[in-house]
Parts: structure tokens; sequence; C-alpha cells
């Protein structure tokens, strides 16, 4: 016959139970608690602030630079992404006399052939983007040819895409 347990396992494992907890939570706590076993003299240099003005005039300075540089990010947050950028997209073509890039304007189609009509086109677009106001940046994007299908063809190869980014020199140009 099956008789009752004269005591009452419950009475075992519940502290049990409150006692792995516990020491779990401890567990999850330490990294909080403990500090860094040696501090970084790194980090300490890092963390420091300028030294505030001690006169005057050097706190008047301050001031006038920080409202300067407010009315600066005020006003470029309220210009559009749109206002400030300009976007030219130039297209390659290859014909007997190697690579070059056109692009349509209002003249009608022009062909850029190296270095010196690049710096021409650049410092043209840099003159109409000045006139037109605002604070203008200007992006050039060349598109690669494309067959009727849509892929890609065959120019310019690596070696004439260093080419055309030479004729560009610093300016930034995206190939796509």
């Amino acid at each position: 016959m099956i008789t009752t347990p004269r005591r009452a396992v419950t009475r075992f494992f519940i502290p049990l139970i409150d006692v792995l907890i516990l020491l779990f939570c401890i567990f999850l706590l330490m990294p909080f608690v403990s500090g860094p076993a040696s501090p970084d003299p790194a980090d300490q240099k890092a963390s420091k602030e300028p030294p505030l003005p001690t006169t005057e005039a050097e706190l008047r300075r301050e001031l006038t630079e920080a409202r300067a540089r407010i009315k600066r990010m005020e006003a470029a947050a309220q210009i559009g992404f749109a206002d400030r950028v300009i976007v030219r997209v130039l297209f390659v073509g290859k014909d007997a006399n190697g690579v070059y890039l056109y692009h349509y304007d209002d003249s009608g189609r022009r062909e850029i052939r190296n270095g010196t009509h690049a710096v021409q086109y650049v410092t043209q677009q840099a003159a109409r983007a000045a006139l037109a106001g605002g604070v203008k940046e200007l992006k050039y994007e060349i598109l690669y040819p494309r067959d009727e299908s849509g892929f890609a063809r065959g120019y310019p190869n690596a070696k004439e895409e260093a080419q055309i980014r030479g004729w560009f020199g610093d300016v930034p140009v995206r190939f796509q």
C-alpha cells in the first residue's frame, strides 16, 4: 500500500528555487557593478572636455561662433536635398578614336573626349550652379551603354574607366 510521505518535498524545493533565482540575478548584475580592471589613460583623455573660457571676451567670441554655426545649420536644414544637389548625367560612347562621353543640354549634344574638355565642362556646370543660387553641389553620373535588352555592353573596360576618372581629377563621378 502506498502512503503519503511524512514531509512534503515542496518544503525543500521552494527555498532552493528562490536561492537559485537570487544567484542568477547576482550573476546578471555583476558586469554593471564591477568597474574596469585597470583604468585606461586613453579613455580618460578622450572623455576630458576642453576647458571653459576664463575671460568674458573669450566667452563672447565662442557665443557668437556658436550662434553663427546654428544659423548655418538651420539654413542648411531648410534647404531640401533636391535644392542642394544637381545631377548631371553623362553617357558613354565609342568610335574609332576611342571612348568618349556625351550629354544633351540646351545647345544639343556635347562630347567630352579628353581631360581639357572635362575641365571645361565641369567649370561651366559649376558656373551654372552658382547662377542658380543656393548651395549647389554637382554630382556626375556616367551611364554605361546598354543594348536593347538592358544589359551593359563591353565598354568601357577598367582601363578606359580609369582614364575617364582621370579626366575629371578630384571631381566625384560615379559609373552606373
